[in-house]
């Protein structure tokens, strides 16, 4: 199913999951501790969401997979993922003295989602290219099968990269810049296309009660019981079930109660907002970060243990990060020229 405008509980969705990012660098990056405030079980959503997201809107049925069309689509994704990027990351670690190469690695500052991004869309149109011009089923296998090759390999490869070092060699420094460790994320981006495609399909599934139930259960599951999945082998299916599993739930409560996030309603309005500008949000928040300043109210906090204080403050701080980092993206969008090549805006013709 081809969808010709944009979903506003999409843009909801987007700007909900781009929460989620802010919500979980606070604890890691000012409290102390990655994982209060339920981001144990939070990342079990987080990221699988977002690539699920930008698999979604990138799908179109119609697209033909000629030279032009892959030179122009790559083009555009090099000066919307890749220039801003490097002009943020480079600004970012000159400003906090970060200018390093262990900075250049696989987290890259906190700088590698839209690098990676960008290699997933390559690697993505690169495997429809070649095995399904013809946009046939086998040739969707053929692409599934080399997404899930690529998702398999890195997840082993972050597991065990560190044991191998020695061995690697210069590979671990090529595979480190790359930010290979990140691909294992790719399986998420092209569950996307997937469910775009056969979106009529999706929704008469998904409404299913027993469907959603089911799947429910298995995602409970598996947060409950790691340590099943840890000791038995069995941890890259788990991985990728239960992030399959998170995001069929949230899009489908999102999809289910569209009427609360249209632009009529106050939480539809801020969240597609937030949605439509999470590339900003993204490369400016890191600046406003409070690093050093909440240490001992981190610990505090964690002291304390209370879940329903963590979330409130954590998300309180998420959401002050992100109206900064909106005031700035406004003053920046005021130059037409840096609103192009700082966070991909359409130059008006004249």
């Amino acid at each position: 199913m081809e969808l010709a405008k944009r979903i506003e509980y999409i843009d909801a969705l987007r700007g909900f999951a781009m929460i989620l990012v802010i919500y979980f660098h606070i604890p890691s990056y000012c409290l102390g501790n990655a994982y209060i405030g339920f981001n144990d079980i939070l990342e079990w959503v987080r990221m699988p969401l977002f690539f699920f997201i930008s698999g979604f809107v990138f799908y179109k049925a119609d697209r033909i997979w000629d030279s032009k069309t892959i030179v122009t689509i790559l083009k555009k994704k090099f000066m919307i993922q890749i220039i801003p990027m490097a002009v943020f990351m480079t600004l970012f670690l000159i400003l906090f003295d970060y200018m390093e190469p262990a900075s250049f690695g696989s987290d890259k500052k906190g700088y590698w989602y839209t690098f990676v991004l960008f290699e997933y869309f390559f690697l993505y149109i690169v495997a429809e290219a070649i095995f399904n011009k013809d946009k046939t089923t086998k040739g969707e296998f053929f692409v599934f099968l080399s997404v899930l090759l690529i998702s398999l390999s890195s997840f082993y490869y972050a597991k065990y990269y560190t044991r191998y070092s020695d061995e690697l060699g210069h590979w671990k420094t090529f595979l480190g810049i790359l930010s290979y460790v990140k691909f294992r994320h790719m399986i998420f981006f092209w569950f996307g296309t997937i469910v775009r495609r056969y979106f009529t399909r999706f929704i008469v599934i998904t409404n299913n009660y027993y469907v959603i139930a089911t799947i429910g259960c298995l995602f409970i599951t598996m947060i409950i019981f790691p340590s099943v999945y840890h000791t038995t082998g069995f941890e890259y299916p788990a991985y990728t079930i239960s992030g399959i599993a998170s995001t069929i739930l949230v899009l489908t409560f999102f999809r289910k109660n569209e009427q609360l996030f249209t632009k009529d309603k106050w939480l539809g309005k801020k969240l597609q907002f937030i949605g439509r500008r999470t590339l900003d949000i993204y490369l400016l928040h890191y600046f406003f970060l409070p690093y050093h300043c909440l240490q001992d109210f981190g610990a505090w906090l964690i002291h304390y243990d209370n879940k329903a204080l963590e979330v409130i403050v954590i998300l309180l701080l998420s959401l002050c990060i992100i109206v900064v980092s909106l005031m700035a993206s406004n003053i920046i969008r005021l130059d037409p020229i840096m609103a192009h090549y700082l966070f991909g805006m359409k130059r008006e013709k004249k």
